[in-house]
């Protein structure tokens, strides 16, 4: 990486990289539980925990200088390899957006000032108008006033008409009304996606991203909410947030050949814990079951919150539902529109939390798993982020043999979620696997490695990092685990409204699960059920899509509102049926009932069983419809 960085003895390496501000894989946030932060030891005097990392490394990897950046302490001038599996490179994220708003009815508006300082009101002193403008008196400072009667040229007024008060934001020299723009943003846990947008047209002017600096001091969520419960730890990662927020903002208004201080309006989607901790308030209350969760949307200014535009140019953030069901949730809805639909509609978002929402126009109802980073890359052997150099697509045929494709279409490092998925139901489909999610031991590709079976994908002479890309049977207990959650969690809410499969009309796929995973995979391997009446829809960022619409109409905010305030929520964590549920899914696909199409003799008997038994007596013979 050719970066050099001074600490203090004993500090960890994982410190060190943090120091230096590079960008490396850390899930757990240097609990040592992940065993992903890999580097190799060229030269220093260090102390480790052998014990620790002997258990996520293999004997070669420890006799190659491989050790966890997490579990070594530096104690003397020393040189480490940051490994190509290690590093974070150009990530594949999801950028795309749908146009949901009609009418464009932003909370924004620019007019011209008009100040009167002849005529009968100029006895009581001089009078300020906004040309075009009605409603209420805008609120202005002193020091606001003062710049208008003071001014020599003509100014423009940015007037904000959220939260029920018109207020004199900004003032900008000349006459600016013709250009007018916003800034959409998705903090999501993992990374940050911006949109520019003029606010008068609706165009999305440019597209923006990058990797939240969150990830670095931890990728789950519980991670972070522990670190922030100490009042410098909640510091740590909002300034790790907004150094992403400024980044994108930067990025947008550079390319566009605009000034930062020419936004005039910030909406932002995100789930619960990343806007609490953006807004810098303490989490703690999001690890218990009954905390109280306020519906109402997070409002601050940039100022307030260190964001690099106009210090009162205000920050949105879109409701939140519950704990775990927050704004990212709200714009899917948003997005999907099923608040709006007759029909029964589910909605799934998944990545490192899962947000599971069903209802219509009528009711709204929703939940949320730790499906965990499975479907993200993380927590496998050869997991790794959906970036340069990760198989997003995988085939095999009955006889083993493996076909991938590879993001960038070069040597693979790595599989991504989407290719997690692809090799689990076709390993199923092969018979690499059993109904319980374990390893045939026979089956062409299945070896024996140093900690089990394991089902090699690439050999080492084929990839980047010259090492096997492999999946382990421990990583198939892990996501047999993640799918097993969101499978019951979907099997509860159907159950607790008492609905079929067959009532489902439509089911929305969100994010870059829904994105980019195969549908048949997702059903055949059973993370979702089988809806037989359903339409499959995917659509995309919805977290992003629902910021977009806030920045565009003020009354999309209204909505988002009323949306959080109506919708119920399911707590798992103290739910009985859930665990009934998960014992049941943790098989592929899962209970008969949600998959009619992979049981067809039991689904014929179940329909059919009745004039059989009849037709049978007479014969004394069994049916070849029971076969």
């Amino acid at each position: 990486m050719n970066r050099m960085v001074t600490v203090e003895a004993g500090l960890t390496v994982l410190d060190a990289i943090r120091e230096a501000g590079i960008q490396f894989e850390a899930i757990c946030g240097g609990k040592g539980t992940c065993g992903k932060c890999r580097v190799i030891r060229v030269s220093g005097k260090v102390s480790e925990e052998g014990s620790v990392c002997a258990k996520f490394l293999t004997l070669d990897e420890q006799r190659k200088g491989y050790c966890l950046a997490c579990l070594v302490r530096v104690w003397t001038d020393a040189v480490f390899t940051i490994p190509i599996e290690s590093r974070i490179d150009t990530p594949q994220i999801l950028l795309d957006v749908a146009r949901t708003i009609g009418t464009i009815h932003p909370s924004v508006h620019k007019y011209q000032v008009e100040k009167n300082t002849t005529g009968p009101t100029a006895i009581l002193g001089p009078s300020i108008r906004f040309t075009g403008y009605t409603g209420k008196r805008p609120v202005m400072t002193e020091e606001q006033r003062q710049v208008i009667l003071h001014a020599n040229g003509p100014l423009t007024g940015v007037i904000s008409l959220d939260g029920g008060t018109s207020r004199l934001i900004s003032l900008e020299e000349g006459d600016t009304t013709g250009s007018l723009f916003g800034i959409a943003l998705d903090l999501g846990t993992t990374t940050v996606v911006g949109l520019l947008i003029d606010l008068i047209t609706g165009e999305v002017i440019r597209r923006a991203s990058t990797l939240n600096r969150q990830i670095t001091l931890g990728e789950e969520l519980v991670t972070r909410i522990a670190i922030g419960r100490k009042e410098d730890g909640r510091a740590e990662l909002r300034a790790a947030a907004l150094g992403s927020i400024n980044e994108v903002i930067h990025k947008l208004t550079r390319d566009a050949g605009i000034m930062d201080s020419e936004i005039n309006d910030i909406c932002i989607g995100g789930n619960t814990v990343m806007s609490w901790l953006f807004a810098g308030r303490d989490p703690t209350p999001l690890e218990y079951v009954d905390a109280h969760i306020p519906t109402d949307p997070i409002i601050l200014t940039a100022k307030d919150c260190g964001i690099a535009t106009g210090p009162d140019v205000l920050v949105y953030c879109l409701p939140a539902v519950s704990r775990f069901v927050g704004g990212d949730a709200i714009g899917d809805v948003l997005t999907a529109g099923i608040h709006k639909k007759m029909e029964i509609s589910l909605l799934i978002d998944l990545g490192t939390n899962g947000e599971i929402i069903l209802g219509n126009k009528d009711w709204l109802v929703s939940t949320s798993c730790a499906s965990g980073p499975a479907f993200e890359g993380a927590g496998m052997r050869s997991g790794m982020r959906a970036m340069r150099g990760a198989i997003d697509t995988v085939k095999i045929g009955l006889d083993g043999h493996v076909t991938i494709h590879v993001i960038g279409d070069t040597e693979p490092k790595g599989i991504c979620g989407s290719g997690i998925i692809d090799v689990a139901a076709e390993m199923a489909r092969a018979g690499i696997l059993d109904f319980s999610g374990k390893f045939v031991d026979t089956a062409p590709g299945v070896r024996q490695g140093e900690n089990g079976p394991e089902f090699l994908l690439v050999p080492a002479l084929k990839t980047a990092t010259g090492k096997d890309i492999v999946i382990t049977s421990e990583d198939m207990a892990y996501l047999m685990d993640s799918k097993a959650a969101v499978l019951a969690a979907i099997t509860v809410l159907l159950q607790k409204y008492r609905l079929r499969l067959h009532d489902i009309q439509h089911v929305f796929l969100a994010g870059a699960f829904g994105s980019f995973g195969n549908i048949d995979h997702l059903i055949s391997f059973g993370i979702l059920p089988e809806f037989p009446s359903a339409k499959f829809h995917r659509i995309g960022n919805g977290s992003l899509a629902g910021a977009y619409a806030c920045l565009l109409s003020i009354d999309a905010r209204r909505e988002a509102t009323e949306i959080a305030e109506r919708m119920g929520y399911i707590d798992l964590l103290v739910d009985n049926d859930f665990i009934e549920e998960y014992w049941a899914a943790l098989r592929i696909p899962g209970k008969e009932e949600l998959f009619p199409s992979r049981f067809p003799k039991k689904h014929r008997i179940h329909q059919t069983g009745m004039s059989n038994s009849v037709s049978n007596s007479s014969s004394g013979t069994s049916s070849g419809s029971f076969r």
